[in-house]
């Protein structure tokens, strides 16, 4: 279990695109084909506590800096990731504060 907060996925930005663009020390080109160095120059620039706007402005898109509950399908500011591979870190889900609580709620009722 962990914690991921969006002022962490803002702080981050810039070595997360980088960990998904760089291999070797080579650049790979966006999927739409953009100079993938030149994004991460403008991410590296920017303010541990950027904007959320300034983010999508050098990106392209919010993907970046959405931090979405599996249960309720919104964009939240804390998430706990639940279940996480070591090998597929995307294998999880992340819940909301607020979904936990009703979870703990429905387990504690059906007890």
């Amino acid at each position: 279990m962990r914690v991921t907060t969006k002022q962490t996925l803002i702080a981050t930005i810039a070595e997360r695109f980088r960990d998904a663009h760089q291999r070797r020390g080579e650049w790979i080109p966006t999927a739409d084909g953009r100079d993938a160095a030149a994004i991460f120059a403008k991410l590296a620039a920017l303010p541990k506590d950027a904007t959320e706007e300034l983010i999508t402005a050098s990106v392209g898109d919010n993907r970046w800096t959405e931090n979405v509950c599996d249960e309720c399908h919104e964009d939240r500011d804390i998430t706990i990731i639940l279940g996480e591979e070591i090998h597929h870190p995307t294998d999880a889900i992340a819940l909301c504060p607020d979904c936990l609580k009703k979870a703990t709620k429905l387990a504690s009722a059906s007890a």
